[in-house]
Order: C-alpha cells, then sequence, then structure tokens
C-alpha cells in the first residue's frame, strides 16, 4: 500500500514464495523484484540467478533483516542486481527501489556495512531447438501438464486437486519431471522450462484461479 501510494512506482504483482516470485516475474516483467531473504523457498543467491535467467532486465533488490548476523541470507547478485539491503522504513524502501531500478547500489542503511559479494553461479546455456525438442519427448503427457502447473505456482497439493491424483503420485511426477530435466529443485525446473519454451507463459485459465 505504501509503495502504491509514491507516484512513481507501481506493484504489479504480489509472491509468497520463490517459485511464485518467479512466475510474477515471467508473466509480469517488472523493472524491480523486491525479495524479502526470508521468503520461503530456495536461498536468494538461487532466486537471483533463475531470475537473471529468465529476465534479465529484471533487477533483484534483496531485502535482509540483518546480513551480518545472518550470512546465508543475502546473496551478491550480478552486475544487473545490485541490490542488498537491511529492513528499513517505507521511505528508505523506496528510495532503494529507485536506485536498484537504475542500476545503482541501494542507499546504505547505517550502521551495518554491505556484506562482501559471493560469486555468483554460472547461468546455465541456452539449449538449441532440437535439445528443446528431445526435453520434450522425454516427458510424458502427464508430466508436461504438472510442469505447466508447477510453472503457474500450484503447489503439489493443488496439482493432485486439479489432475484427480493423491498427492504421492504427484511427487513422483514431479521427482521424475527434476530427473529428466536434469535439475535439482521445482524451481530450477520451472526456470528452465519458462527458458526454453516448455511450459506456456501467462496467466491460467479463469477455471484454474
Amino acid at each position: 500500500m505504501v509503495l502504491s501510494a509514491e507516484a512513481d512506482l507501481e506493484v504489479v504483482a504480489l509472491a509468497g514464495d520463490g517459485a511464485a516470485a518467479l512466475q510474477a516475474v515471467v508473466a509480469h516483467e517488472p523493472d524491480v523484484l523486491v525479495v524479502d531473504t526470508q521468503m520461503p523457498g530456495p536461498g536468494p543467491a538461487e532466486l537471483v540467478r533463475l531470475v537473471g535467467q529468465v529476465r534479465p532486465a529484471t533487477r533483484v533488490l534483496l531485502l535482509a533483516e540483518d546480513p551480518h548476523r545472518s550470512p546465508n541470507s543475502h546473496a551478491a547478485a550480478p552486475p544487473a542486481h545490485p541490490g542488498t539491503t537491511r529492513a528499513v522504513s517505507a521511505r528508505e524502501l523506496a528510495a532503494a527501489i529507485r536506485a536498484v531500478a537504475e542500476g545503482r547500489a541501494p542507499p546504505p542503511a547505517p550502521p551495518a556495512a554491505a556484506p562482501e559479494p559471493a560469486p555468483a553461479a554460472p547461468a546455465r546455456p541456452i539449449a538449441s531447438r532440437d535439445d528443446h525438442a528431445a526435453l520434450l519427448r522425454s516427458l510424458s503427457v502427464r508430466e508436461r501438464q504438472i510442469l505447466t502447473l508447477l510453472a503457474r505456482g500450484y503447489s503439489n497439493r493443488r496439482i493432485a486437486e486439479s489432475c484427480y491424483l493423491s498427492v504421492n503420485t504427484v511427487r513422483t511426477h514431479v521427482q521424475n519431471v527434476l530427473i529428466k530435466l536434469g535439475v535439482h529443485s521445482k524451481l530450477e525446473a520451472v526456470a528452465l522450462a519458462v527458458q526454453r519454451g516448455l511450459v506456456p507463459v501467462g496467466d491460467p485459465p479463469a477455471g484454474d484461479r
């Protein structure tokens, strides 16, 4: 509400976990993604890396309560994602968002000093169309369906309800998808699927909302 009151800022989406944040980035293409480093899901470093794959133009501002007390709660970002700041007032947060949107580091929030950056994980190379086709062929119809629902931010339980499957069956399908795509998490599977065009991007049909 506070950010929406700023004349030059528009909040286009909210997300409760890393997978939903990644899907929101794909669907809404924001200039800046503000990430609470305590948000459920993979660590900030992994989320920053995946955002860099699916939407390099989106800059990331990591909001850490105390970067010094929680060394794993922040992550250095590549040059396109320069921002890490502590929890600040709404006014200071708006200023930090503007700075990151312009490619600058956010204003420091004393007395905490900026943490030393960690090396960014290497980006996954983009595969050829033949590779895309091979990946699609490796997935069953059900696995492609489940991958699409994962890309829409569905939980295992919601997928089970939508597909009339048990949660255990969905977990098995998800594990098979991860193995076939050569990834280690659902979030990485979604990023890879979006990057390679294996799933449709956009809002789900009205009946799925």
